[in-house]
């Protein structure tokens, strides 16, 4: 079994926002990106030039590493498996399961719970890193691993990561969808978008202390179902009104 200290040497599959953040982190901390292989040679050129790596548009010209980490599509994560058979693995996908790595007998997942943008810097060390694998002896090295940039590792089944992506959609993508429509709405009025940042950060924080259905507000929570005509009346969208429509009989269900 590879111990931490020789852990040193990784390849990453993968140059999208995930793989850059991870290989930026991972090399920042003294780990060694050996190479990076993507299926477009640009950009994996472009993320070995950031990590000093070499790099390849051909899995077939994998080299010698320590741990493989794939950040792929959750598609094609089976199809870099099957290929993989003698070297430690992991992929960062919350939604595959570990059994995708059924023919490798050091394998497992290293998910991290964060929205990444390839320009947009993260705290790193703030990130959960939701960990498994196939064996014990594997787990604890990649939770040693995942402890070198990060501060909250946690271990994780593949039942568990699953409820937390569709979680984490809920409360990350389709809350940004929400924000989308509200600049959308703002902008046809000429009002700036910004205005809303300080309702939106004490939300949040409301967060850190209480259970979200503890410090909901707004007229489906008072029930107000006067404003709530006045609203639908005014929202011209005919999706978004739907959306309003939906949202506010949940609240209201929710608090009944």
């Amino acid at each position: 079994m590879i111990k931490l200290n020789e852990m040193k040497n990784i390849i990453l599959i993968g140059s999208g926002n995930v793989a850059t953040h991870l290989g930026i982190n991972l090399k920042n901390n003294n780990f060694n990106i050996v190479q990076v292989i993507s299926s477009t040679l640009k950009n994996a050129e472009t993320l070995a030039t950031k990590l000093d790596s070499d790099f390849s548009n051909n899995i077939s010209d994998l080299k010698k590493a320590d741990l493989i980490i794939v950040a792929v599509s959750d598609n094609e994560i089976g199809n870099v498996a099957n290929q993989i058979i003698n070297t430690p693995i992991v992929h960062t996908s919350g939604s595959v399961g570990l059994e995708v790595f059924k023919n490798n007998n050091n394998a497992g997942v290293f998910y991290p719970l964060q929205t990444f943008n390839t320009n947009v810097e993260v705290a790193f060390k703030e990130v959960p890193i939701c960990i498994e694998a196939n064996n014990k002896d594997f787990e604890k090295e990649i939770i040693k691993l995942a402890q070198n940039i990060s501060e909250n590792v946690v271990k994780m089944d593949s039942k568990q990561r699953k409820q937390l992506h569709i979680a984490a959609v809920f409360s990350c993508n389709f809350t940004n969808q929400m924000f989308a429509i509200s600049d959308d709405i703002l902008e046809k009025s000429n009002i700036e978008f910004k205005l809303l940042l300080p309702l939106i950060k004490q939300t949040v924080n409301k967060l850190k202390t209480k259970k979200a259905i503890e410090v909901q507000t707004g007229p489906a929570k008072r029930k107000d179902l006067e404003i709530i005509k006045q609203h639908l009346n005014l929202i011209s969208n005919k999706k978004n009104k739907e959306i309003y429509k939906l949202i506010s009989e949940s609240i209201i269900k929710t608090h009944e």
